[in-house]
């Protein structure tokens, strides 16, 4: 288990002058002045509840947060020297908004009792002044790193609508998976509590599954990749979540995009179909059977996804679909098994194989094959060779020599010198062996 490090969440600090103000408390701690950083450290607390309270009143206009700084105001006006404001503004905080909880509150009071006993001659029996022992003074620096200083100063509904309203504007710059997980955690989720994030997920799951306004539309990938990470951050919770409000969760969309999305979202989470109403699996299942991207993700309908494989071979075979290029990779990361890895691989290459003119061999071996090369096995290997030898489509193209060559290349790597290719006189070419004699060099 790694040691718990303020250095490191240090640099969650949510304010900058927080943040520097805490250096200072933690380089008196590391120099073993622990006096010195109760003290300081009482104070960086109330400075970055103010800053806090006034950033509610600067982005949101919060009445309460506007009174209490008011309030505070003039206490500290009516008596400059007292520090009465202090814990007074604490406990305002605490009360009249969803800043501070109640646990969090009283490891504040706590830390205001040490700063009293750091900050004033209070001596012992010895005439020794009183010292905090390193112990004590780490748990109050935790403590306050995480109830405090590294949270945002939102409230669950204001920061959902930040977010939507950040992601939106920022969408076209978020263009991908791994984009969107690294600018959603690190500008909000990591200073989140999982309670929090849970909200957002409730909220998120309405916009993305059931409203089909022209905002939700316009926003909706990003939207669905916002919710895909939190699902990931809380997959332990998602369970329950649903199972606690099955209505508010099967109140879906009955058609259009959302309910596609829905589709694929499930084929990572395939066990909350089961939680959902019957008329919201009906919606569900009859999206499967009739749009084309649902049917290639819904294989959680089928009972496994070995029988998902072979209704897709079916499909194929009957109707021959063209794929968007970009569905491959999801359909790989519905599952993270070898076994449905060797499934793709046999699916990738029947697609290929099927293949009905020169162009679209070219393409579907650019698409399908090529990407995902690094996948095969000796097994499906042999099932590639196998379609490529069955449709001259595949093998008659003129960018064969150079595709197949990248298969060539494949064998070679698992099977060394030992593979017969005699049996394939159609994918192998004699160019291969130049080519590689090339590569060598």
């Amino acid at each position: 288990m790694n040691e718990f490090s303020l250095e490191k969440i240090s640099e969650k600090i949510h304010y900058g002058k927080t943040k520097e103000y805490f250096r200072e408390v933690l380089s008196s701690y590391q120099n073993g002045n622990y006096r010195s950083a109760v003290v300081m450290l009482w104070s960086v607390a109330i400075c970055d509840i103010v800053y806090k309270l006034q950033h509610l009143v600067d982005l949101y206009s919060d009445s309460s947060a506007q009174k209490i700084l008011q309030e505070m105001t003039e206490l500290q006006e009516r008596n400059p020297k007292s520090s009465e404001w202090e814990i007074k503004i604490i406990e305002e905080t605490h009360k009249r908004t969803n800043l501070i909880d109640e646990p969090e509150y009283q490891n504040l009071v706590y830390l205001q009792k040490q700063r009293h006993l750091s900050a004033h001659p209070i001596l012992n029996r010895q005439r020794e002044l009183h010292t905090p022992n390193k112990e004590t003074v780490r748990s109050l620096l935790r403590n306050t790193l995480e109830d405090l200083l590294i949270k945002p100063p939102f409230y669950s509904q204001k920061i959902l609508d930040e977010i939507l309203e950040d992601i939106s504007e920022n969408r076209s710059m978020l263009n991908t998976k791994e984009k969107v997980k690294q600018y959603v955690e690190s500008r909000y989720l990591n200073r989140l509590k999982p309670e929090i994030e849970l909200s957002i997920f409730r909220s998120l799951w309405k916009i993305v599954f059931k409203l089909n306004d022209e905002n939700c539309e316009k926003n909706r990938i990003v939207n669905f990749q916002t919710l895909e990470v939190i699902s990931k951050k809380n997959v332990n919770q998602l369970y329950k979540k649903i199972q606690e409000e099955r209505d508010y969760y099967s109140s879906i969309s009955s058609e259009g995009n959302s309910l596609v999305y829905l589709v694929i979202y499930l084929a990572t989470y395939s066990v909350l179909f089961d939680l959902l109403n019957d008329d919201a699996q009906m919606k569900i299942k009859h999206c499967i059977e009739n749009n084309t991207i649902a049917k290639i993700f819904g294989w959680f309908i089928k009972g496994s996804l070995e029988n998902h494989y072979h209704d897709l071979l079916n499909w194929f075979e009957k109707d021959n679909p063209k794929f968007e290029s970009k569905l491959w990779k999801p359909l790989l990361e519905i599952s993270d098994t070898s076994e449905w890895q060797d499934l793709f691989c046999k699916l990738v290459s029947t697609y290929y194989g099927f293949s009905l003119n020169f162009y679209q061999a070219d393409d579907r071996f650019s698409e399908a094959i090529k990407p995902y090369l690094y996948l095969f096995n000796e097994k499906t290997l042999i099932f590639l060779l196998d379609k490529i030898e069955a449709n001259n489509q595949t093998y008659y193209r003129g960018k064969s020599v150079e595709d197949h060559f990248l298969v060539y290349l494949r064998i070679k790597e698992l099977f060394g010198d030992k593979f017969d290719f005699s049996s394939y006189p159609k994918f192998y070419k004699d160019e291969f062996m130049e080519q590689s004699i090339d590569t060598d060099f």
